[in-house]
Formats: structure tokens, sequence, C-alpha cells
């Protein structure tokens, strides 16, 4: 990357961060950082490149991270995913508030200003993963003779929601970092009691 690629793309994480992405014109980009826009165009064809040049590489990162974590606990045999219930995805979890903070502006960026990119459905696609590996579970667990209630899928999606809502509120409102942690960690406390609570077991 050339010492004019650096210039575009922090004049536009500024602008994105400011404008968010709908607000934001290439044309306002070449100006602010003192190029053509025929030489921008050079570098990015479109502001959604760049867009996708700052957030990309973090956003699949988390993605990542959080789907290889289920994946992973559900090729474990049966004891040891009743053995690890909770702590796997209390592990991954940890691991990606500390990387979102290691990477903070690309979170801001995707959690407050992509509207109009892919990135804005970040939240949505995390709950879908978090949703269907519920269900795989718990099929695992009638299969295996434990009588576990039914949750209504409405009333799943809404707590799953809640869940991920609160989680990311923390890149939101700008908490500082160790603040954030603990803010996890009795957040992650609550719901754990919660889905306790609905299945009738410890989780």
């Amino acid at each position: 990357m050339n010492e004019t690629e650096k210039i575009i793309l922090e004049t536009a994480k500024v602008e994105f961060l400011e404008r968010g992405f709908n607000g934001t014109s290439m044309r306002r980009i070449a100006s602010l950082a003192g190029v053509t826009t025929g030489a921008l165009y050079g570098y990015f064809a479109s502001k959604e490149e760049i867009f996708d040049a700052l957030v990309k590489k973090a956003y699949d990162a988390v993605m990542d991270a959080y789907r290889n974590a289920h994946e992973e606990f559900a090729a474990l045999p049966y004891d040891e995913q009743i053995a690890g219930m909770g702590s796997i995805t209390a592990q991954c979890v940890e691991w990606c508030t500390g990387y979102i903070y290691d990477h903070i502006e690309e979170f801001r960026l995707i959690l407050t200003c992509s509207e109009g990119t892919r990135y804005s459905n970040m939240i949505d696609e995390m709950m879908k993963i978090e949703e269907e590996a519920t269900e795989v579970f718990l099929s695992l667990l009638r299969e295996n003779g434990i009588d576990v209630p039914h949750v209504d899928p409405l009333l799943e999606h809404m707590i799953t929601s809640g869940y991920f809502m609160s989680y990311f509120e923390i890149v939101r409102h700008s908490v500082p970092r160790d603040e954030a942690f603990r803010y996890i960690h009795d957040l992650q406390a609550f719901y754990k009691a919660g889905w306790e609570r609905l299945f009738g077991m410890r989780l």
C-alpha cells in the first residue's frame, strides 16, 4: 500500500465515521484526500470497495471466530459438549471482545456507519449462527434422553436479539476497555441464568 492509498483510506474512515456510508461521496473523499476523482477511482472502484478495505479483515476475524467456536463445539463428543456447555462460547466472546477493542474504529464503522453495506447485517448474522447452534444442541440433548422444555422460536429469537444488541452497546457507547469486559461478564451471567431458568438445567 503506497502513501496515497493510506491517505485515501484514512480520509475515508474519518468521513464514514462522521457521515455514515450513505452520507459519504467519492467526490468528497477525493477532495479531502487531495487527489482527483479520477485518481481515486484508480485506487478504488467505489466507496463500497473503500469501506470493504477498511473493515473486511476485522469483520471476517470476528465472524469466523464465532462461527468456528460453534462448529468446534458441535463436533465434540456428546459428553464433552455437556461438560463444556457455555464455557466455549464464553471463551470465544472473551476473545472477540479483546479483538474488537484492538480494532475499535473498524467496529465503530461496522456498527454505527455501515447502513447501505453488507456489514450492516453483522448482528443478524451472528444471531442466526447462535440460533442454529442452539437448536442443534437442544436436539442433541433430546436425542440423549434429556427432557428439555420447548422454547417458542420467537421467544428464542427475542432473547438472542437482546443479547447481541446489548453486547455491542459497549462499542456504540464507547465504553472503556476494562469496563467493557466487566459489562460483558455480567451480561453473560444474566443471560446464562435466564436460559437455565427456561431449560430447567444448568448450562
